[in-house]
């Protein structure tokens, strides 16, 4: 049987590289691919978004910052503390890394069609998310959310990840 035992020095600086390359691959995908084409993320990030176009767009990554706050004391509180730690890493790689890509001339924007915008900022993102997910970060305050409904009342956190999104983007179909 496997124990939980602690992660080598080894493995705790192959995670934090795994989480740097998400969360470059999701910062791309947004400040590249999504955001030129006027297309938002979900969840916190998604909020974010909707904040800045109101208060100025120079403050989107400040923002993603401050909204996910709250989130990880949740977290803090309710969760673990290494988790807290692995998500604060990630959300400020994710912040970093996505003013750096946004302000350099190193990266230039994606224009298509709205469904290849999609497809591929989606991959992009998802993929970026999804290894920051894999080991045992987590770049959104809703993903806290949905692990807590979850271990209340059983529902999947992609169920209440994506519950959560439709009320944004139902939100934003009305703005």
């Amino acid at each position: 049987m496997k124990t939980n035992s602690p992660k080598s020095f080894k493995q705790i600086i192959k995670s934090i590289l795994w989480m740097f390359v998400g969360a470059f691959l999701a910062a791309y995908a947004l400040e590249v691919v999504l955001l030129p084409n006027a297309i938002i993320d979900g969840g916190i990030i998604g909020v974010a978004i909707l904040l800045s176009k109101a208060v100025g767009n120079n403050l989107l990554y400040p923002l993603v910052l401050l909204l996910n706050l709250p989130f990880i004391l949740l977290a803090y509180k309710t969760i673990s503390k290494t988790f807290v730690l692995q998500m604060f890493i990630a959300v400020v790689m994710f912040v970093f890394l996505g003013h750096f890509i946004g302000h350099s001339h190193y990266f230039s924007e994606f224009h298509g069609e709205t469904i290849e915008v999609v497809v591929i900022g989606g991959l992009l993102l998802g993929l970026g998310v999804g290894l920051i997910i894999r080991v045992g970060g987590c770049l959104d305050g809703t993903e806290i959310l949905g692990l807590l409904i979850n271990k209340k009342y059983g529902i999947t956190v992609g169920s209440v990840v994506l519950v959560m999104n439709c009320i944004l983007f139902s939100i934003l179909g009305l703005m």
